[in-house]
């Protein structure tokens, strides 16, 4: 039924509906586009909750900062400060508490 006042209203609704926190936050995080490393913001292997900074790229211009998905720790940073990275690349391995 259209809205009186011309107002159109979408809802977006996931078609798999299905929660993919838990995969999410299992093992990897991977460069949104082609970027440099700037900085690393934890240690291996110490524990960091969810959202917490990890690592921040830039691309475009623009700094990215890297957060945890879940509480864990990084296992592995796969690129040190200074390296250029394409999109898609592994940054690195991420533990999620279970």
């Amino acid at each position: 039924m259209a809205d009186p006042s011309g107002e159109t209203r979408l809802f977006w609704r996931r078609i798999d509906a299905i929660d993919h926190g838990h995969h999410e936050a299992e093992s990897t995080l991977t460069a949104p586009m082609n970027g440099t490393v700037v900085a690393l913001l934890v240690e291996p292997g110490v524990a960091v909750e969810k959202g917490m900074p990890l690592m921040v790229m830039e691309a475009m211009k623009m700094e990215h900062t890297m957060t945890a998905p879940a509480d864990g720790s990084v296992e592995t940073f796969h690129f040190q400060a200074g390296d250029t990275v394409s999109q898609g690349a592994v940054l690195l391995d991420f533990a999620a508490n279970e």
